[in-house]
């Protein structure tokens, strides 16, 4: 338990300062690098807090997968860098106009990032904890039954979202006022009808990143032990949250606060509710 526990501890600092070395050398706007000069000394400690989530997400994948070597490298990486790069970052592109010190290719500079410390993440917990190949009854995919699955996801995501968005984020007046300029709040439906009026083109966005979180991990079907895929699924989604408790130039405090709790319960709840949809009833019991 304690050589586990160092091995993490030592995975997470690399992460961390491979993370910072990568944004420190990545050519980003002049803008946005004298926005970042002024940072919370803190911010050092709510990294580590972050890598370590990422770290064992990783570990925990590793420890229950039935994949090893280049196979569990591979799905590792692309699952995870999907998730917790790709995917949170083309929604900062869709909401750029509310990051006026942000270029599109700072946008896709922030996804790169991430690419860096998390090969090289990977690598070393394949190396500390080395997995030898697991012989398995491979699932086939059926994709005439996984693409009405992925469909129904995409609308759950779609609800969760505008459902965690309005009752838990949109509750903080600080929140309404960096969006829109304005404190005011309207009910449920009236920002609901609002959106549909001002931007109705987030409702089909939000179904398609519903559908891609869906895809993303398809490949746990057959990589992870059955009993353990909602778990690893829900720690790969909570990814895309846990980073909101890094202090950060784009987000004030308070603002980005409400996001981390928006984010993680909602994400959480998204995770479950995948993990049932993707793995149903059936292969539950084995038939």
């Amino acid at each position: 338990m304690i050589k586990t526990f160092l091995k993490l501890l030592l995975a997470t600092v690399v992460y961390s300062v491979l993370f910072i070395v990568a944004n420190a050398v990545l050519p980003f706007s002049q803008g946005f690098k004298e926005l970042g000069s002024s940072g919370d000394p803190a911010s050092f400690l709510y990294l580590l807090i972050s890598s370590a989530w990422i770290c064992f997400t990783i570990y925990y994948i590793i420890k229950n997968t039935r994949y090893s070597k280049r196979k569990l490298f591979i799905n590792i990486f692309l699952i995870m860098f999907f998730v917790q790069s790709f995917m949170t970052q083309i929604e900062t592109l869709f909401f750029c106009h509310a990051f006026s010190v942000l270029t599109r290719m700072d946008i896709i500079l922030i996804m790169a990032a991430g690419l860096i410390p998390l090969l090289s993440t990977v690598m070393l917990l394949m190396k500390m904890f080395p997995k030898e190949k697991i012989e398995y009854e491979r699932k086939s995919i059926n994709l005439k039954e996984m693409l009405p699955k992925l469909g129904v996801i995409g609308i759950i995501y779609l609800c969760i979202y505008m459902i965690f968005g309005y009752f838990v984020a949109w509750q903080f007046e600080e929140l309404r006022i960096f969006y829109t300029g304005s404190a005011e709040k309207l009910s449920f439906f009236g920002q609901m009808a609002n959106i549909a009026k001002t931007n109705p083109i987030t409702f089909p966005f939000q179904i398609l990143r519903g559908i891609l979180f869906g895809i993303a991990v398809i490949p746990i079907i057959n990589m992870v032990n059955k009993n353990k895929s909602i778990i690893s699924v829900c720690l790969i989604y909570l990814c895309t949250a846990i980073v909101l408790i890094i202090p950060n130039v784009l987000f004030p405090d308070i603002v980005r606060f409400a996001h981390l709790i928006e984010m993680f319960s909602s994400m959480l709840l998204f995770g479950i509710i995948v993990g049932i949809i993707l793995w149903g009833r059936k292969e539950e019991r084995g038939v």
